[in-house]
């Protein structure tokens, strides 16, 4: 919870996963205050409790009609992650299977599912662009509101998935334990989300990619997302550091981000293609590109660390449903 100073200024009150009361602000990034729990490890930002008013608009999900980026090269690789998701959880299920997967984007994951165990596949999506892309996939169910609106009965999904989205939203114990409710016993959840005990957050702090101060609001602890998933009904099953998708990018941006002074220069080229209309962008755009080339070596070293350290920059865990 949050409360608002006679100044305007916001000031903290509780964690959002272990009612401390007294956690500590540790530093603005982007005009966001993000705090520091000291009893759980957790990291979110301070208005984090406040529901995000806008819509992840056109620019958010990139100008290519159906994928977030639009060189070739990122979308494969997205796909084969994706496609290593889907296949674990298609091992652990049938044809006869419900699927759910909150957060689903563009529904990449669950057509992925689909194809290869011919379970029913439902997302939620509160964004309209990435509803609208799920949807023209043709075997997914969307259900476009927010995931407490959405019209789910209890134990009726095999498995449920959280990509990513968990630390995009305001209440996420909560959040949590209604998403455990819906899965059978026996039943498996998937989630990944930018992990806080990572090497790449320790050397980049406010610049670190998966920070994202705009749309993060939360970073959970290992230790206090075990605990949350062990008292909603959760047995942990394993984790998965090595993401050569997501982080050895994710060390490149995040040294562009001290470089440039900026947030996400590349990326958002990456995303939106006529911004490479303007002569001067595609210079700095050749420059930046050059920079990742020199920058690779160092993150894919930086990668094996973390995984072997057990610290990945972002991490997917699994749990069954007792």
């Amino acid at each position: 919870m949050t409360s608002v100073d006679q100044d305007n200024s916001i000031s903290v009150s509780t964690c959002p996963f272990c009612r401390n009361t007294q956690p500590d602000v540790k530093y603005t990034a982007s005009g966001f205050a993000f705090y520091f729990c000291s009893a759980c490890h957790s990291l979110s930002r301070a208005d984090s409790d406040i529901e995000i008013d806008h819509q992840y608009d056109e620019d958010y999900y990139g100008d290519s009609p159906k994928e977030k980026f639009w060189l070739k090269p990122v979308v494969w690789l997205l796909n084969a992650e994706r496609g290593s998701r889907a296949k674990y959880i298609s091992n652990r299920i049938s044809k006869d299977s419900a699927v759910l997967d909150i957060g689903c984007g563009n529904g990449a994951l669950l057509h992925k599912i689909h194809q290869l165990s011919g379970a029913a596949v439902t997302g939620v999506e509160m964004d309209n662009v990435a509803a609208r892309r799920a949807r023209d996939r043709g075997c997914i169910t969307v259900f476009s509101d927010s995931f407490e609106k959405a019209p789910l009965a209890e134990g009726s999904f095999d498995a449920v998935s959280m990509i990513h989205s968990f630390e995009h939203i305001p209440q996420p114990a909560p959040t949590l334990t209604k998403a455990v409710a819906l899965i059978k016993p026996g039943g498996i959840f998937y989630i990944a989300i930018p992990n806080i005990n990572s090497i790449q957050y320790a050397l980049f702090r406010k610049h670190w990619l998966h920070l994202d101060p705009e749309f993060h609001l939360h970073f959970v602890s290992r230790q206090q997302l075990l605990k949350l998933a062990s008292g909603a009904g959760l047995k942990y099953i394993k984790t998965h550091h090595f993401n050569p998708v997501q982080n050895i990018p994710g060390f490149i941006l995040s040294a562009m981000n001290i470089v440039t002074g900026r947030r996400d220069v590349l990326f958002n080229m990456l995303r939106h293609k006529k911004k490479l209309r303007n002569p001067l962008n595609i210079l700095l755009f050749v420059f930046l590109m050059l920079f990742a080339a020199i920058l690779l070596p160092f993150a894919i070293i930086e990668e094996c660390i973390s995984c072997i350290a057990g610290r990945g920059a972002t991490v997917d865990y699994v749990f069954e449903r007792e």
